[in-house]
């Protein structure tokens, strides 16, 4: 029912009026009225797709974290050399280039919900997001991936804290440096290698270009 290009079209207003109003209160000062006035969707309409705001802000904050992860998740086959592993196309690899693309084309939200003080939900999932996806990585190439002793949750949250956090200074630092430039940087100080050699791969392997 989602798929109806008039209910996509009506959910997307009401995301970006909650967006917006973010940039006046925090998540847990906004109610359905005002989010209502803001776009002239009517609270009938709202309930017919929510059934609290809670439910709504959750959406809300998946459909973004997934818009990051569906325009910068890559096959990994291509960037790991699959040819004697027994199930080819199984996890994915971070383009750190489409990351900070998607987020640079749309920086006015991201600012605002990268805030944690206005809405701290949207880093939690993000990083929940993007642990997730780096065990899966992980325990895809099994004993291929080389992490010196340490525990893979120690090496992933160093790589999803530093990640997101060069995000939020580029953020607030009003985005002086390209999005280009930022990847560039991020994938040097995250270790990161253009192509890998399955025979030595290490945990940062998982972003790439």
């Amino acid at each position: 029912m989602k798929e109806d290009p008039r209910i996509i079209k009506t959910l997307s207003k009401l995301q970006k009026a909650f967006v917006m109003l973010l940039k006046t209160y925090d998540a847990g000062d906004i109610n359905v009225r005002q989010i209502s006035d803001e776009t002239g969707v009517t609270r009938g309409a709202f309930y017919s797709h929510f059934s609290d705001k809670k439910e709504f802000v959750n959406f809300t904050i998946n459909e973004l974290v997934g818009s990051l992860f569906n325009s910068s998740l890559k096959d990994s086959v291509g960037f790991v050399d699959e040819v004697n592993h027994k199930n080819a196309h199984g996890t994915n690899v971070l383009s750190v280039s489409n990351f900070f693309d998607k987020v640079a084309a749309d920086y006015q939200t991201y600012t605002i919900v990268l805030d944690t003080e206005k809405l701290p939900q949207f880093t939690e999932v993000l990083k929940e997001r993007l642990n997730s996806e780096i065990k899966t990585f992980a325990e895809y190439y099994g004993k291929k991936v080389k992490h010196d002793g340490f525990p893979i949750e120690v090496l992933s949250s160093y790589y999803v804290n530093g990640l997101i956090g060069m995000i939020r200074m580029w953020l607030d630092e009003g985005m002086v440096y390209t999005s280009h430039y930022m990847a560039n940087a991020a994938k040097k100080i995250l270790g990161t290698k253009i192509q890998i050699d399955s025979q030595n791969i290490d945990l940062s392997d998982f972003f790439v270009d």
